[in-house]
């Protein structure tokens, strides 16, 4: 016979959080969340113009690879003044990324100027570098003007 105090061996105990426990938890995800996001943009900001000063910086190489080999920069014509006409006039190079548009600019035989314009989330930036290696920026998050990163 089994006595009215016994504990039924059937019964299990559940376990669950509480709603405050689910609404601290949550504030605290979303406290961390808006610390986060604002350094994320900053880093993937200065990541893009980064990449557009390596590429400005790898097509002026090109530009002087020319030089030496001729003893005078390349016309560009304005139809290949765009990323896709240069890219075609000097095979190596390709941009790495795609939030900027480049732009030359070969004022005599012996000079030129490249400009990087950027685009969507960099509208508004431009990057410069030039024959004698000045470099220059306008408009750019995080960057001082006319400063580089």
């Amino acid at each position: 016979m089994k006595s009215v105090t016994s504990v039924n061996p059937n019964f299990k105990t559940q376990r669950a959080f509480t709603l405050i426990e689910m609404l601290i938890t949550v504030a605290i995800v979303t406290i961390l969340a808006a610390i986060a996001l604002p350094s994320y943009n900053s880093f993937i900001v200065k990541s893009e113009i980064r990449t557009a000063q390596s590429d400005l910086l790898a097509l002026g190489l090109n530009f002087e690879n020319r030089y030496q080999r001729t003893l005078a920069y390349p016309v560009v014509p304005g139809d290949k003044n765009n990323t896709n006409g240069l890219k075609g006039i000097f095979k190596g190079w390709s941009p790495s990324g795609s939030n900027f548009k480049y732009e030359v600019t070969v004022t005599t035989a012996s000079a030129y100027t490249i400009k990087a314009i950027g685009l969507n989330r960099q509208n508004g930036c431009s990057l410069t570098v030039s024959h004698e290696n000045t470099r220059s920026s306008e408009g750019c998050k995080y960057i001082e003007a006319g400063k580089w990163l």
